[in-house]
């Protein structure tokens, strides 16, 4: 007999493919100057994934704002810093809307 897949991983992988297909037309309308394309590409993305039930991969998640759906380019819509408060962490500000993204910076 032969193994069937299953229609949920099928689905998943179908997903992971759209969601990186969405990211690299949205990078290219970042590029070409049409930033509202490219929150409406990475919306249909997140909400593709939320169906499916899978993450975003970490290299699209670290660069949309959650509050606006922007994509965040260093030096032109957002600022990155590293910071020393409580411990190492690099601070992104979406220049949009002012939200504050922080990751842990591990030795």
């Amino acid at each position: 007999m032969s193994k069937r897949s299953h229609p949920r991983v099928k689905a998943k992988r179908l997903a992971e493919v759209r969601v990186e297909i969405l990211w690299e037309q949205a990078k290219k309308a970042i590029k070409s100057g049409r930033p509202e394309i490219a929150r409406q590409q990475m919306f249909s993305a997140r909400k593709i994934a939320q169906r499916t039930r899978t993450k975003l991969p970490q290299h699209i998640n670290r660069r949309i704002c959650r509050s606006c759906g922007s994509i965040l380019v260093p030096g032109d819509n957002c600022r990155v810093r590293v910071r020393h408060n409580r411990s190492k962490h690099l601070a992104v500000t979406c220049l949009n809307c002012g939200r504050v993204k922080r990751y842990d910076i591990n030795k």
